[in-house]
């Protein structure tokens, strides 16, 4: 490795201005672009107002359950502990159970048209 290294040569007698304004202009696009994509995907959400509509929402949905009690509460997590143990149930049976042997049976093909490369060359 340290040949390699050895034998990569630079010469820095062949920079001149014009490739030193070259390079920063260059870095000075690139950035630029860079930062302009950033900014633009930052304040995407802030111009089409994406997390208004949902805070309102959730915050409507917040008063709604803190004005119901507890009750609510009680039967939502009865509810959700009732879907989970179908989904569980439902999932469970959904595969069978497998040996997880793989066996192959290789047999000696007649070979067809469709493989015989003879038939098809003209």
């Amino acid at each position: 490795m340290l040949s390699l290294l050895s034998a990569i040569s630079f010469d820095t007698s062949k920079i001149d201005a014009n490739a030193i304004t070259i390079f920063i202009i260059g870095f000075s696009i690139v950035f630029a672009a860079l930062i302009s994509i950033y900014l633009f995907f930052f304040f995407l959400p802030k111009i089409f107002n994406f997390d208004g509509k949902e805070k309102k929402e959730s915050k409507k949905a917040k008063k709604a359950i803190e004005s119901k009690g507890e009750e609510i509460k009680d039967e939502n997590g009865e509810i959700i502990a009732a879907i989970a143990m179908a989904l569980h149930l439902h999932f469970e049976d959904m595969h069978d159970e497998e040996s997880m042997m793989l066996t192959m049976d290789i047999r000696d093909r007649v070979s067809s048209q469709w493989s015989n490369k003879i038939i098809n060359i003209n």
